[in-house]
């Protein structure tokens, strides 16, 4: 894979588990951009699944169906740094630092007000389903 030259981006849990889900681990499988996650998102998003009660096969489905595309970062080596001051939920703490860890460009969030006030952080652009889903099909 030539990352040099493709969008990357980390899908919040929320967003892995939205509307848009779907169509983003699509254009991940094509080739538009790479996904970048980490075992703490995985885990997370596996957790609330079994919350909302989905069928095991559609959880299995969907965490086979990332897997597959998604190159996996290790959030625990970004130790330096406190969040605190941003980062109004301690529980975005280990998204940011897959963001960071992947050296991603964009983080793809629900919750734009948990993250920094400029919706960038140490090279990462924060944005909305929407907005990601713009920016790799203009055309749309």
């Amino acid at each position: 894979m030539d990352r040099q030259r493709r969008i990357s981006a980390v899908l919040d849990t929320n967003v892995l588990l939205g509307v848009m889900r779907r169509r983003l681990i699509l254009l991940a499988s094509l080739g538009v951009y790479q996904l970048v996650t980490s075992k703490y998102i995985i885990d997370e998003v596996q957790r609330i699944m079994a919350e909302l009660r989905w069928g095991r096969a559609g959880a299995e489905a969907q965490i086979q169906a990332i897997l597959l595309v998604a190159e996996l970062v290790d959030e625990q080596v970004i130790t330096g740094g406190n969040y605190d001051l941003w980062l109004h939920d301690p529980a975005d703490h280990p998204i940011m630092a897959t963001a960071i860890a992947g050296g991603v460009d964009y983080l793809v969030t629900q919750d734009l007000k948990d993250f920094p006030p400029k919706q960038r952080f140490a090279g990462t652009t924060i944005i909305t389903p929407e907005a990601f889903l713009r920016l790799l099909t203009p055309e749309d």
